[in-house]
C-alpha cells in the first residue's frame, strides 16, 4: 500500500491483501455489508466502535494507517481516540525535530559567526623585521662599547658571545636588555620587509561552512511536514 490515500481506499486494500470478500470482511468484523461498503467509497466514516471492529477483524496499526492517509481523511477520523493520540503524538514529534533543527541552526549561524569574526582579528600582510645585533655580555660597571676593540684583547675575546635578533617592531637603533650576570646592549644592523601570514586565518573555512550547515537546518525546519 502506498500512500496518501483515502480511509476506504485503505480499508479495501487491507481486505484485498486479506483476500476476503466484502460480505466475509464485514462478516468478520460483525457490520453490515452494505455499511462496508459505505465505509471503502468513502460515503461514510466508522465510529469509536465500529473502528474498533475494524482493528481487530483487519488487524489494521493505527499509527502505519495515520501515515498513510490524506490529512483531510484524517480529520474526518479525529474523533476516534486512537487516531487522535496519534496525531498528536505525531504533532509532537514533528515539532520536536524542528526546535532542534532550528536550534541546530542557530548553533551554526552562532558558532560561524564568531570563526567568521575571529579570522578578521588578526589579517596579516606586509610587515617588517627588523634585526638586532650584540657582541656579549656587558658586566656591572662596563661601558656600554666595551667590545669595541674585542680584536686587541683576548679577555674580552674569550668574553665575546654574539647574538642576532629578529623582531617585528622598531626599538630605535639601540636598546638594552638586562639579562644575568650583567645586560646586552643590542644594536639595529638591518631591516627586512616580510609577508606576515594572518593569525587566524584557518577559521575563515568552517567559520563559513557552519553558517552555510545553519541556514540549511533552518530550511531543513521549514520544510519539515
Amino acid at each position: 500500500m502506498t500512500g496518501p490515500m483515502k480511509f476506504g481506499d485503505y480499508l479495501k486494500n487491507r481486505r484485498t491483501e486479506l483476500g476476503w470478500t466484502q460480505p466475509e470482511a464485514a462478516a468478520k468484523a460483525s457490520i453490515e455489508q452494505s455499511y462496508l461498503s459505505k465505509l471503502e467509497t468513502g460515503k461514510s466514516f466508522p465510529s469509536e466502535d465500529v473502528y474498533a471492529r475494524l482493528v481487530e477483524a483487519f488487524s489494521l496499526d493505527t499509527e502505519v494507517m495515520v501515515g498513510a492517509l490524506y490529512p483531510a481523511e484524517l480529520d474526518r477520523l479525529r474523533e476516534i481516540e486512537a487516531v487522535r493520540k496519534h496525531l498528536l503524538q505525531r504533532a509532537h514529534d514533528t515539532r520536536t525535530a524542528t526546535h532542534r533543527w532550528l536550534y541546530a541552526g542557530l548553533a551554526g549561524l552562532v558558532l560561524g559567526g564568531a570563526l567568521v569574526g575571529l579570522a578578521q582579528v588578526d589579517r596579516g600582510g606586509n610587515g617588517m623585521h627588523y634585526t638586532y645585533q650584540s657582541p656579549g655580555i656587558i658586566l656591572a660597571g662596563e661601558s656600554a662599547d666595551v667590545f669595541d676593540d674585542v680584536d686587541s684583547n683576548p679577555a674580552l675575546a674569550a668574553r665575546a658571545d654574539e647574538r642576532t635578533i629578529f623582531i617585528p617592531e622598531m626599538r630605535g637603533p639601540a636598546f638594552t636588555e638586562t639579562v644575568p650576570n650583567g645586560r646586552r646592549e643590542w644594536n639595529l644592523v638591518g631591516a627586512n620587509a616580510v609577508l606576515i601570514p594572518d593569525k587566524f586565518g584557518w577559521a575563515l573555512i568552517p567559520g563559513f561552512a557552519l553558517i552555510i550547515g545553519g541556514l540549511g537546518c533552518f530550511f531543513i525546519s521549514w520544510r519539515r511536514p
